[in-house]
């Protein structure tokens, strides 16, 4: 615990520091776009382990979503100078790429159109897990945090009631407005992927199961260097990172969001030509 509060101390006198320094900073060569509770974190520690690869201060700066008001030269103070990375380039004989992993660039709108508009950055890496074991892992998240009280069972009742009123154009489907959570909403991938898509060339977005990633995370890495042109590196610790825990409950309620997601899953395969076998 002292010591995440030093990190973080640290890391917060670093970037403020770099606010206050001259010349052009290394933006990101690839950002890592999503989903919450997919193995992003874990991602993150097994790409900043690559000899070529420079860790942003903070793994989610939530610049493209959240703090796009800052501007530019803030979302710079995360990366170093590009006068930092050209000298590693010259003494080392090798590019080194910079990169930041904010999960919930994937589910916001206006995302895509911004990158596209600031940055040169052309590869994105999504990772997605089973939306039914998302929903019910991100839900004992919120109880963890303090942000949940209701059931499980109430939670996936209530956000597919207001789902399915949306899709009818229903405004008004005798659902109480809540500032909670939309659990269920996030999990309906193909819908963000068809924006990024709009934008992108669909070569640009390596889509990646995440169940594969937690059972064989090097065989995912390979791709994943593969992708970003890198050579694979002698070794990496492939210890997962910020795993949460659950009971192994609520047969009825994960059938019931199995069967959900069933058709949406069908149309992200076809969008994604990738067979993620959920």
């Amino acid at each position: 615990m002292v010591r995440d509060f030093l990190y973080a101390k640290g890391s917060r006198a670093l970037f403020e520091l770099r606010r206050l320094q001259p010349g052009a900073r290394a933006m990101p060569n690839f950002i890592v776009i999503g989903a919450q509770k997919s193995g992003t974190s874990s991602m993150f520690s097994y790409l900043k382990q690559h000899p070529q690869v420079l860790r942003p201060i903070f793994k989610e700066p939530y610049f493209f979503d959240r703090q796009y008001h800052r501007g530019l030269g803030w979302y710079g103070s995360n990366f170093p100078s590009q006068h930092r990375v050209n000298r590693l380039n010259d003494r080392l004989g090798r590019a080194h790429l910079t990169f930041e992993a904010t999960a919930t660039y994937i589910f916001d709108e206006q995302v895509p159109a911004r990158i596209a508009r600031d940055l040169k950055t052309r590869k994105f890496i999504l990772l997605l897990r089973n939306p039914a074991e998302r929903v019910i892992s991100a839900y004992w998240h919120a109880r963890r945090m303090g942000i949940e009280s209701r059931s499980l069972g109430e939670v996936v009742d209530t956000d597919m009631r207001r789902y399915q009123a949306e899709a009818a154009g229903v405004k008004d489907a005798g659902l109480t407005p809540t500032t909670r959570p939309n659990f269920l909403k996030r999990g309906i991938y193909h819908e963000a992927v068809s924006r990024w898509q709009s934008v992108f060339s669909p070569d640009d977005l390596l889509v990646l199961q995440s169940e594969t990633l937690f059972a064989d995370p090097a065989k995912i890495m390979t791709q994943v260097f593969r992708f970003l042109d890198l050579p694979e590196p002698s070794r990496i610790d492939f210890e997962p990172q910020n795993v949460g825990g659950y009971k192994e409950r609520d047969a009825e309620v994960r059938k019931i969001l199995h069967d959900f997601y069933r058709p949406y899953n069908e149309k992200l395969n076809s969008l994604t030509r990738t067979r993620l076998d959920w």
